[in-house]
């Protein structure tokens, strides 16, 4: 079904102004004969429409990924992404059947040199839609946004003359420079200009209320409120300097997101998240601005939290006969918009960690790479069966310098695209993965582990002689880290065909604190200078828990969680608590006064599967992996469930609990040690035994009832080594996008 009428432009368009007609490539003027055809770009009744040379014009249906300027030891503002990477991650997005990519600021001259290159050897194009950036802090410092508009549009106009292949961008730290030779205006779809508008600063541009040139000739907003007046007229500066400047003109609109959409939504139980609207329809184009504007929105499905509380959008049913809160969402807003509406950013993230929890189970983060790529192929049919004009994946590659709210005050914000956080969900949204080098597989194969630092036991195993004996005998332990885990490998007289948890559980005993041993759970009778205790009980009891003391989630969080305070300051001995992360806290529904609780989840749970990428069984979330046929358990550990806020500089959190979460101390070497014990019950406590201790074999060793350990001494770096690889939801994308090939 098509869309109603579109009712976006005042007046008639007449005919479409042409885009640029010049390609210079890699930095010279082009040969003529390489000239790619003209192409003209407009927005039609459904969407953008494209033009070839004097050809009519033609449906594109946006199939697009958003592309950042970052990458691993790098911070956006370094603008360090190579050509090479740009001609490479273009190449693999073609085979994606990708045909736009989005980028939100000028980067590099390589990314246009490269992506002239890649449009001129390939029938079908990609396109890009072209952003330019201003700094949420920068807006929110500013208050009113109409006193940064000379910055605004001054940034704009470098975006134009970067398509056009026209400018020598200075260096200025936070920017890319340098020359800018390469034409792309054949192939520039549009703009999309700002970021998601701060409600503040919405709000308070209206309370200033000062006229700012809305009687564009080109885009105007004659009736609107002040802040959408005083987009248009950025619009209509940028789009007047093209015309003036290159005789061209493309679609261009502002970048928008559900907490500023035009709806209202009473369900909603925070104010700013429904405080204030930015309306795309407020703006519209002109007689002389044959192009057109559109409506561009962010779209994720578990927030604001509207989208899980709406009566209307939870039960809504989708296409497939499903309930479908995101569908919900994106009907009632593709219904309440005149303009043809481009879903401009939608995605998951397949991050170890969570931050938020959608109601139908798209939640932001804890998925697999599988899962996150099944997730990410129904949210694009999601926005094409709500007659969008398409949809961009967030995102190209995962980004390590990003943080997220629940988990950013544990990790130094200064170091952090220098390793990664497997559990931060912001740095996971990639459907293109940097795999740290020479990372252990998780995959039971002892090669990998040839340069691990190694214990061996220094006493003989106590025997039961229950059948069990050869499965609780620990021959070696090695221990060896990369950029995202510290990793264990235990390994033993025999497995047999498995091990049968009912008789055998393992722990590690891990210290980073220097702060002396402690007496360790599960009634072991024993002590380790221990800050984390790892449990392997089967797949479905292992898990790892933390000295109250140095409890991260009880510092921060644990107030509202609830949690008496006295008892992780002062701990009892042998008391280990679980690793929690919090994922909601805790609101009203306004419109029927239920109270949804603060809630955490238990991230110290560990799962077991195979951690190789070239496996077929490969599990991306996998913590665990159980080798009999190598007699081996293999456990990797993200820096971040041991505190670690840097690994690159071997530091971590120090004494919160006096000193703050900032007063990161430096440690030397992890103490590791390793036991293996008889359960008593499903809960892991030990069975007693006639013995010092109720640990039935120790690496590497027992002396007085306390574990001796291995010191480990992590390796640090300045710039991180590491290999790319498609992630399985790059496939799954491309499977979806390849079905959606020429359905405009």
């Amino acid at each position: 079904m098509r869309r109603r009428r579109f009712l976006g432009r005042v007046g008639v368009a007449g005919a479409i102004g042409t885009a640029g007609c010049g390609s210079r490539g890699d930095g010279g003027p082009g040969d003529p004969s390489e000239a790619p055809t003209p192409r003209r770009f407009r927005i039609g009744d459904d969407g953008f429409e494209v033009a070839v040379g004097d050809g009519p014009f033609t449906e594109l249906g946006v199939r697009g990924v958003n592309l950042g300027m970052a990458k691993p030891g790098r911070f956006p503002g370094e603008a360090a992404i190579t050509r090479a990477e740009y001609d490479r991650w273009l190449a693999a997005m073609g085979e994606l059947h990708v045909n736009v990519v989005r980028v939100y600021t000028v980067h590099p001259p390589a990314f246009y040199r490269a992506l002239a290159a890649y449009n001129r050897s390939h029938a079908e194009p990609i396109y890009v839609l072209h952003g330019n950036w201003i700094g949420e802090e920068t807006l929110r410092e500013a208050g009113d946004a109409t006193s940064v508009s000379a910055a605004f549009d001054r940034s704009f106009r470098q975006v134009i003359d970067a398509v056009h292949g026209a400018t020598t961008v200075a260096p200025e730290p936070g920017y890319a420079s340098g020359t800018y030779d390469a034409d792309v205006s054949d192939y520039a779809l549009g703009y999309v200009v700002g970021i998601e508008w701060p409600p503040a600063v919405v709000r308070e541009t209206n309370r200033v209320g000062q006229p700012d040139g809305s009687e564009g000739q080109y885009l105007t907003a004659p009736d609107a409120p002040p802040f959408e007046r005083w987009l248009a007229a950025r619009l209509d500066a940028g789009v007047a300097y093209e015309i003036d400047e290159y005789g061209a003109q493309r679609p261009a609109a502002f970048t928008n997101w559900v907490t500023t959409d035009p709806l209202s939504h009473p369900s909603e139980p925070f104010v700013d998240e429904d405080a204030v609207s930015v309306d795309p329809d407020a703006v519209a184009a002109t007689d002389a601005y044959d192009a057109g504007t559109f409506a561009a929105y962010h779209v994720y499905p578990y927030y604001p939290p509207l989208l899980n509380e709406t009566p209307e959008y939870v039960d809504y049913v989708d296409h497939r006969g499903e309930p479908n809160s995101y569908a919900g969402y994106l009907n009632d807003l593709v219904g309440a918009t005149d303009h043809p509406l481009l879903v401009a950013e939608f995605g998951v993230p397949s991050s170890r960690g969570i931050a938020q929890r959608d109601v139908h189970g798209r939640d932001q983060g804890r998925h697999t790479e599988a899962e996150q790529g099944e997730i990410l192929a129904a949210m694009y049919e999601d926005v094409r069966e709500a007659d969008t004009a398409g949809g961009v994946v967030f995102s190209w590659h995962d980004e390590w310098f990003k943080r997220t709210w629940n988990l950013a005050p544990f990790s130094d914000p200064n170091r952090r695209p220098f390793w990664s956080n497997v559990q931060t969900p912001e740095q996971r949204f990639g459907l293109l993965s940097f795999d740290p080098a020479d990372a252990v597989p998780l995959d039971g194969s002892p090669d990998a582990w040839e340069d691990a630092a190694v214990a061996t036991p220094e006493s003989d195993p106590t025997r039961i002689g229950d059948g069990g004996d050869d499965a609780r005998e620990l021959t070696a332990v090695r221990v060896t880290s990369d950029a995202a885990y510290l990793s264990v490998r235990l390994e033993f007289a025999d497995l047999g065909a498995g091990v049968d948890w009912s008789e055998t559980n393992y722990l590690l005993a891990l210290g980073l604190t220097d702060r002396g041993a402690r007496v360790l759970p599960y009634d072991t009778a024993a002590t380790a200078p221990a800050d984390f205790v790892v449990r392997l009980g089967g797949p479905d009891a292992s898990r790892v828990t933390v000295d109250p003391r140095y409890d991260a989630f009880a510092y921060e969080y644990g107030a509202a969680a609830g949690l008496d305070l006295d008892r992780y300051r002062d701990p009892d001995p042998g008391v280990f608590a679980p690793l929690r992360m919090v994922i909601n806290r805790g609101y009203t529904v306004p419109e029927t006064g239920e109270r949804v609780p603060f809630e955490s989840v238990e991230t110290g749970r560990l799962r077991y599967g195979n951690g190789n990428p070239d496996s077929p069984a490969y599990d991306s979330l996998a913590d665990v992996h159980a080798s009999p046929s190598t007699d081996a358990i293999e456990v990797r550990l993200p820096w971040l469930l041991l505190n670690v806020a840097d690994p690159s500089r071997r530091r971590r959190l120090g004494d919160f609990w006096n000193e703050g979460l900032d007063a990161y101390e430096t440690f030397e070497a992890i103490e590791v040690a390793a036991a293996s014990y008889v359960p008593a019950d499903a809960e892991g406590t030990a069975t007693a035994l006639d013995a010092p201790t109720n640990l039935t074999h120790a690496v590497p060793g027992v002396a007085d009832g306390e574990l001796r350990s291995l010191s480990f001494a992590p390796p640090t770096w300045d710039r991180p080594a590491y290999a790319e690889r498609l992630k399985e939801s790059g496939r799954a994308v491309g499977e979806v996008f390849e079905r959606y090939t020429g359905r405009e």
